[in-house]
């Protein structure tokens, strides 16, 4: 009862501000869910996908609500990507499951984590600035889709972080456009977890009670989390998102110790 109400809060915080900078949630979800759980790699994962698809339906129909115009190439080739991408992170993720104990699995996603978590911070402060690209080819954007797809469905975090500093480093993109069109990417990727979870059919291992207030949490996170993207402008978000990636660099940190004792 405690550990689901701990669900209830932590996916509360983490679509809030999954939505707002464009992390995507499941970053955050993971790392904190990490902390103080003991399910299984594959029911965090199964979790995850389910508030961060959930959180990105609201985000996604409420930007283009306020009229936010994608790059409809842009949108095609990303999107193409990832949902390539989620079905190998999920493959690569199930295979590792089947040959290595949930320690070692736990260990090498936090490891993995904060690797990507620490270049991101440290390219971003030093890191050259790109001027925008108004036209990124198709074949960079589905290359990039599918890296990205094949990585947050892995380490099963959404993807967030990865794609808004990606997308500013590679197509120049302001951190609130870059936020935008990563929850774009972090649905697509979803999908794909989505149908393997059916394909596989096998529920037994989740708590599918806890199901329904996942998605009422994740609407409700989604929705504010927009509403604070929309009235802020993009240094502010830039901001947040620095200090959250500092924050959850130092959480995972603290797991990467766990596992290892």
């Amino acid at each position: 009862m405690v550990e689901n109400i701990l669900y209830l809060i932590v996916s509360l915080v983490a679509t809030i501000i999954g939505s707002l900078t464009g992390i995507g949630g499941g970053i955050i979800l993971k790392t904190l869910v990490d902390f103080f759980s003991d399910d299984s790699v594959l029911v965090i994962s199964f979790y995850t996908t389910v508030i961060v698809f959930t959180m990105c339906i609201v985000s996604i129909y409420k930007q283009r609500k306020s009229g936010f115009q994608f790059n409809f190439n842009v949108l095609i080739g990303i999107c193409g990507g990832s949902l390539l991408g989620g079905y190998l992170g999920d493959y690569l993720l199930n295979k590792m499951v089947r040959n290595y104990t949930q320690q070692q699995v736990q260990l090498s996603q936090s490891l993995i984590l904060f690797i990507t978590l620490i270049f991101l911070i440290i390219y971003n402060k030093i890191g050259p600035k790109k001027a925008k690209v108004e036209k990124p080819s198709l074949l960079l954007t589905l290359l990039l889709g599918l890296a990205l797809g094949s990585i947050s469905i892995f380490l099963g975090i959404g993807g967030g972080p990865l794609n808004v500093s990606l997308l500013v480093i590679l197509f120049g993109y302001s951190m609130k456009e870059a936020a935008i069109y990563s929850l774009a990417t972090v649905f697509c990727s979803q999908i794909a977890k989505i149908i393997s979870i059916v394909y596989v059919g096998d529920y037994g291992q989740f708590n599918l009670k806890l199901v329904p207030f996942l998605i009422i949490i994740a609407i409700i996170g989604g929705y504010l989390g927009t509403v604070l993207n929309q009235k802020l402008n993009s240094q502010k978000i830039e901001l947040l998102y620095a200090l959250f990636m500092v924050g959850l660099s130092l959480i995972t940190l603290m797991n990467i110790f766990r596992y290892m004792v």
